[in-house]
């Protein structure tokens, strides 16, 4: 049996954030949801207990604190707010995995360089289809990472880029 995980969701409220929220809350993690709105996190989160109430879920206000707990990131930011949420999380996101989470084709060279000692992950999500592709610049996608998301509901396509 696998070890339960503690998985923080970066940019909880917004479209994909939202989007990945709703897949997660069913899966046997543990969920830490940050947004800079406060209001509306604390109403998902109130939303998604109420439907999964055996679901650990919660709503962390600090980027820090929520990526220093969780064992993988998700970051579901627009790109332009990516560096500015990776310096936050930097301190705490040493060797953990970052998937950068995005419904459009987009490069991670800047979070990267902010998170040089972070396994960064390019994803992007095809909400009407149910797809997310998963590439990573060096190595391969972690199998955890690959399993979690299928976990979640999500069909999974993975894309090594060397």
């Amino acid at each position: 049996m696998a070890s339960k995980k503690t998985i923080a969701i970066v940019g909880a409220t917004g479209k994909t954030g939202r989007a990945i929220v709703n897949k997660f809350s069913g899966v046997p993690h543990r969920l830490l949801l940050v947004s800079d709105q406060f209001d509306e996190l604390y109403k998902l989160v109130s939303e998604l207990n109420e439907k999964e109430p055996l679901a650990e879920i919660e709503a962390v206000e600090c980027v820090k604190d929520s990526c220093w707990e969780a064992d993988i990131i998700i970051l579901s930011v627009p790109a332009e707010e990516e560096r500015k949420k990776g310096i936050l999380m930097k301190e705490v996101a040493t060797q953990k995995e970052v998937v950068v989470v995005s419904e459009n084709e987009h490069e991670c060279d800047e979070i990267k360089r902010v998170l040089p000692y972070s396994k960064v992950i390019k994803a992007k999500l095809d909400v009407e289809t149910n797809t997310i592709k998963l590439s990573v610049a060096q190595g391969t996608v972690n199998e955890e990472i690959s399993k979690i998301f299928i976990e979640a509901g999500y069909e999974n396509t993975l894309i090594d880029q060397h």
